[in-house]
């Protein structure tokens, strides 16, 4: 496959990262802007979560890619609701002043369509592109200081006339401080 699948999968830490933010009195509104264009809005914002140590879970929901080989739709399928589950530690730093790595590593490609976050909600779309495939991804749901919940949407292709269309979920939760274990 295409280099798609690892950016399908930075493109969901960089959600995670993205909404890990706590609406204190800003919106930060961008459209047709890059994933720099957006940190350096919300790094400017007073929206900022908290640091600390943080449990994401994120859960395959639908994945549909016609033309995909028996055993490798079958190894799709046993993932199909099968939680996922990551620890990360949230600097001051990285909270106070996040970059575009923080929220999309790898994310030279992709721009942000339309974002938004107001009223611990954020809506949002992205284009991500290579060569001649492109990948679309939706994300919206809600999220405070301490914990958020998104489901994301993917359509595009993952190489020329392969076409992939992929639900999920992320949640989650501040659940202390930084042991020192999270995962790397």
């Amino acid at each position: 496959m295409s280099s798609f699948r690892p950016l399908a999968l930075a493109s969901l830490s960089a959600l995670a990262a993205l909404s890990l933010a706590a609406c204190k009195k800003d919106t930060v509104v961008a459209k047709d802007e890059s994933v720099e264009s957006v940190a350096r809005k919300v790094a400017a914002s007073d929206i900022k979560p908290l640091p600390g140590r943080w449990e994401s879970t994120m859960k395959l929901a639908k994945i549909d890619m016609p033309g995909l080989p028996p055993e490798a739709r079958e190894a799709m399928n046993q993932q199909m609701g099968a939680a996922r589950t990551a620890t990360t530690c949230l600097t001051p730093e990285q909270a106070a002043n996040p970059n575009a790595d923080f929220f999309q590593k790898g994310a030279e490609n992709c721009k942000y369509d339309r974002f938004a976050m107001t009223g611990g909600k954020i809506d949002a779309v992205m284009t991500c592109t290579q060569d001649s495939t492109a990948i679309k991804m939706s994300m919206a749901g809600s999220y405070s200081e301490t914990a958020y919940d998104i489901k994301v949407r993917s359509e595009g292709e993952m190489e020329p006339g392969m076409p992939m269309a992929m639900e999920m979920t992320v949640a989650s939760r501040r659940v202390g401080d930084c042991t020192g274990s999270e995962d790397k």
